[in-house]
């Protein structure tokens, strides 16, 4: 018998057949939410048990140590997980048995907004202008030194919270005002392409996705209500910039398994915006892009096999959407499948809001494309604008044709 312990619950579904294929057939997940095992996945060998958010790197030994498992894989959750990759990493390196987790090094800048910046400002890594604050009167005086428009970070916070968005010292008033928890991070707010790429590590080995791009950045800061379209070909000097900010923490930082860099292209230039220590927004988007799955690239690394190479093989638009029932998706229009990704079970938590969806699909025509973004949007199932989509998807266009020229 072969034993894989999960932390987390998230995504189990596509862990467990890669697992099985590989002679695991013993599972303990530890989740952070009730569930029946049974109702989402074949739960033939699985145990579930409660998960604290509280852990500290001794909770986590004691529970290795109870479970004794061949290998233990760190799989945080972005809702409430957040700060969990940096006790995993603390609880690695004091464990002797192979657990797949970021070091702790590498989890504090991935997880510490706040210490992402002092370590980007010290090793001159593309970070936006910014200030370190430990009260509202500091963040007064960073934001006399900056100016607007302004973006305020709190140091450690859950996905999707602890970011706001200031362009007059009345907006910023009211950030302090709600309540801002210290310290935190003022930046300049940088306009330009908000971009994504997903990495895994497996010790000397890395494996990159192509560069995705998320649509300029707005002040609502949040990506999940734009088009995304793969791949983004990034400008001579932002590539370099980008090499140089993954080799140097691939080198001096430890990471082990999977990451996402959040960054803004600006000109010619790049400006990392968050490191994520996890699968997150993009993988569906990767895997229907590339044909390389992200969770089997995990999964590869968790049993040490080699990393494979990546590369584009179609266009692939990823459509904020919402779901209603009664309301069937149109057909696409060269007959390609449709991902659809909605919020069904407890284990695939994609989103907050139950009537969101994400349809991720291949592209062969942007002329086909335009017209079934135009039916979705008449069904009123579109989120985004159909033309901030139409440009997103001649882009893409762009660029893959840029790239296959290049290879």
């Amino acid at each position: 018998m072969t034993k894989a312990l999960l932390f987390g619950e998230y995504k189990t579904a596509r862990f467990l057949p890669l697992l099985r294929a590989r002679g695991y057939t013993d599972f303990v997940v530890y989740s952070a939410v009730e569930f029946d095992p049974a109702a989402e996945f074949d739960a033939d060998g699985v145990e579930v048990r409660p998960m604290n958010l509280d852990w500290t790197a001794d909770d986590v030994l004691r529970v290795l140590e109870a479970e004794r498992p061949d290998v233990a894989i760190a799989n945080p959750y972005p809702h409430g997980q957040e700060q969990l990759p940096i006790v995993y990493g603390r609880a690695a390196a004091r464990w002797a048995g192979r657990f797949v987790a970021h070091s702790a090094e590498f989890a504090e800048v991935a997880c510490d907004k706040v210490r992402l910046h002092e370590t980007g400002t010290e090793r001159g890594w593309p970070i936006p202008a910014g200030a370190v604050c430990a009260d509202a009167a500091e963040v007064v005086s960073a934001r006399d030194e900056l100016g607007f428009p302004l973006v305020i970070k709190e140091a450690q916070s859950q996905a999707g919270d602890g970011r706001f968005y200031a362009e007059s010292p009345e907006e910023l008033d009211a950030v302090l005002a709600a309540g801002l928890a210290f310290p935190a991070i003022v930046q300049t707010f940088k306009r330009g392409v908000e971009t994504g790429i997903e990495l895994i590590s497996s010790r000397d080995d890395l494996v990159r996705w192509p560069v995705v791009s998320m649509g300029p950045l707005d002040a609502g800061l949040d990506p999940t209500l734009r088009a995304r379209v793969s791949p983004y070909v990034l400008p001579e000097r932002a590539a370099a910039r980008l090499d140089a900010f993954v080799t140097d923490i691939q080198d001096n930082f430890a990471p082990f398994g999977p990451w996402q860099i959040d960054f803004a292209v600006a000109g010619d230039d790049i400006v990392v915006l968050e490191i994520n220590p996890r699968l997150g927004g993009l993988t569906n988007l990767d895997l229907t892009s590339t044909g390389t799955d992200p969770y089997a690239v995990f999964i590869a690394a968790v049993t040490g096999d080699p990393l494979p190479e990546v590369h584009t093989s179609a266009v692939t638009i990823e459509l904020p959407s919402t779901e209603i029932p009664g309301t069937e998706v149109p057909a696409h229009p060269e007959g390609a499948d449709v991902m659809q990704v909605t919020n069904r079970e407890p284990t695939n938590r994609c989103f907050i809001n139950s009537d969101r969806m994400q349809l991720i699909t291949t592209i062969g025509d942007v002329n086909a494309g335009r017209r079934w973004i135009k039916e979705l949007d008449a069904e009123g199932l579109l989120r985004c604008s159909p033309e901030s989509a139409y440009r997103q998807l001649e882009q893409g266009f762009a660029d893959f044709d840029e790239e296959e020229q290049t290879r």
